[in-house]
């Protein structure tokens, strides 16, 4: 009788491969149920995107073809090089053996250290990276190409395909705009590659670094100290492996008399008349995204489809497409009780949340042209939507967040924000914020 049980249990796992494969999921809210009759109504949607669980056997995590591009110019002697090699010797050693690495170093001149391989095809760690000297510039647009060439050996339609970038300084050899990074990490985010960026010290450029990785669908990360190197490479190479599918693409189509529409947060949207896209990548098992898109409507008086949200992607085992689709219908109200009464809390708290961090993006980005007038603007307009979000609901995360932009509102009307600053805004580290802190003296 077990003899039968275990046959019909594994006939089972292979005629149905969809209960042992996670697969995407959706979910959408808006920031309430009911709105104001009669007036016009600012409108939240966000869209989750999150997975399936196993209920038989898990998938086999993904191999990770991962490219470390690494600065060892003259800047990086001393701590910095050191920390550096300690860093590189653990984070390779935790990788599985399946997990293919090259590793760029960059200079004024690009070499490569290691050759794309499988990691258990490595040598001796220690010694390998004991033979880096920090000497010369910085070739950093080469030495992203280097690594790009890299995956590229390797590449397909199984593996997670990354690059990550270390350094503690600007480039100082070949090309060095802003606008020539920005097309390089839209080239590699074509590929599927993702691009992550790990900012040393004090002399990086982050509007640079940050740009790179939000463009290359990865993370900026700051290591204000050589001893903080570790504790970023193993953020960056920690998260979950299982894939649940690629190149996903989630659009959130608003009716076409819906004015303002506008994403926000980290991930980067197309927007395209009342449609806006984001471009997913990877999608993992376990993994859950916040997505966030608003419109504003005109005054109505009954229910309205307001958008349609759709999940797309290819199946990993047979590469067909597939489809998640949402209606979003919203209700209007005259009375001002429902209204206040059908305020959503989860969508509030990630909608202000997301918009304070948002405020402050735009507030540095004027800072770097050096228009403090429209940076103050742009803090005070991310209170004021904030605000009022919370009107209805009185939650105190979301006042807290409140309070402490209103600190660093002032802070910044004060004595603006120094290098430090930035870095810590531009970063993003661990979703919050504090308030900003003095010039470090020896930096006046």
């Amino acid at each position: 009788m077990r003899t039968v049980i275990i046959s019909l249990f594994l006939a089972l796992l292979a005629a149905s491969p969809a209960l042992a494969q996670p697969a995407p999921t959706l979910e959408v809210a808006t920031n309430r149920e009911f709105y104001h009759a009669d007036t016009r109504n600012k409108i939240y949607i966000q869209s989750r995107v999150g997975t399936t669980s196993t209920t038989l056997v898990a998938p086999p995590a993904a191999i990770r073809n991962i490219a470390f591009v690494l600065d060892r110019s003259g800047s990086m002697a001393g701590p910095s090089i050191q920390a550096l090699r300690q860093a590189m010797v653990a984070t390779l050693n935790s990788l599985s053996d399946r997990d293919i690495v090259s590793v760029i170093l960059f200079g004024s001149e690009v070499e490569t250290l290691i050759e794309a391989q499988h990691r258990d095809q490595l040598g001796d760690l220690d010694a390998l990276f004991a033979q880096i000297e920090p000497a010369g510039g910085a070739a950093l647009y080469d030495a992203l190409n280097q690594g790009a060439a890299q995956l590229r050996r390797y590449a397909g339609p199984t593996t997670i395909n990354q690059l990550v970038l270390l350094t503690d300084g600007p480039p100082t050899k070949g090309p060095r705009e802003l606008d020539d990074f920005s097309k390089l990490a839209e080239v590699f985010s074509r590929e599927g590659f993702t691009l992550s960026t790990i900012g040393l010290g004090q002399d990086f450029s982050e509007d640079m670094l940050a740009t790179l990785a939000r463009i290359g669908n990865g993370r900026f990360r700051y290591a204000d100290q050589p001893e903080k190197i570790a504790e970023a490479l193993q953020a960056e190479i920690a998260p979950l492996r299982t894939l649940v599918a690629r190149d996903a693409v989630l659009t959130v189509e608003f009716k076409s008399d819906c004015e303002d529409v506008a994403s926000y947060g980290w991930k980067q949207a197309v927007i395209e008349h009342e449609t806006v896209a984001y471009h997913l990548p990877y999608l993992f098992a376990n993994q859950e995204l916040s997505l966030l898109a608003s419109a504003t409507l005109r005054a109505q008086r009954y229910s309205y489809r307001l958008a349609t949200v759709h999940l797309r992607w290819n199946d990993l085992a047979n590469g067909k497409p597939q489809e998640i689709s949402k209606a979003v219908s919203i209700n209007f109200d005259a009375e001002e009780t429902a209204v206040r009464k059908s305020a959503n809390p989860e969508v509030i708290r990630t909608s202000a949340s997301t918009l304070i961090s948002e405020g402050m993006q735009r507030a540095i980005e004027q800072i770097d042209k050096g228009d403090f007038r429209r940076a103050l603007r742009a803090l005070r307009s991310a209170r004021s939507d904030a605000q009022s979000l919370n009107d209805d609901l009185n939650d105190p995360q979301v006042t807290a967040k409140i309070k402490q932009l209103e600190t660093y509102l002032a802070e910044v009307q004060a004595r603006g924000l120094n290098q430090l600053d930035r870095k810590i805004l531009r970063s993003g580290l661990f979703n919050k914020f504090d308030t900003p802190t003095e010039e470090p003296k020896d930096k006046k």
